[in-house]
């Protein structure tokens, strides 16, 4: 015959489920309010707009952001020769020093957070 789990033994498999499930929630809590709270400090102290350059809303781009057909793209595009068998790294530093300036980052690689707060500004100035 199998030994049946004593009531302790029952009691303390119960209590730690139950510890578990509390330190899941209280984190889970910690990481809401926590957010809400960065979120209530965005709007509490929003972002100066220039609303010289809507482009600028976008920020400041980055080769290293760009897809190597897109680098390949601004190459040709700027006349620059031999680098059809350069890597990503390579093409970003030839641009660099050709003087190109990179171009906005991609809509997709923004977070929504970051999105909404490019449609607020864009709402403000219009």
């Amino acid at each position: 015959m199998s030994a049946r789990p004593s009531i302790a033994d029952l009691l303390e498999q119960t209590n730690r489920e139950l510890a578990g499930t509390d330190a899941r929630v209280y984190r889970r809590m910690a990481d809401h309010l926590q957010r809400s709270s960065a979120a209530l400090d965005d709007l509490r102290d929003p972002q100066p707009v220039d609303h010289s350059n809507p482009r600028a809303l976008l920020g400041k781009g980055s080769f290293l952001q760009q897809s190597v057909a897109s680098l390949k793209r601004l190459c040709k595009e700027h006349r620059i020769k031999g680098t059809s068998k350069l890597r990503k790294a390579d093409l970003a530093k030839v641009l660099e020093r050709h003087g190109v300036t990179p171009p906005s980052p991609p809509l997709e690689s923004f977070t929504k957070k970051e999105l909404i707060a490019l449609v607020r500004q864009l709402l403000e100035q219009g």
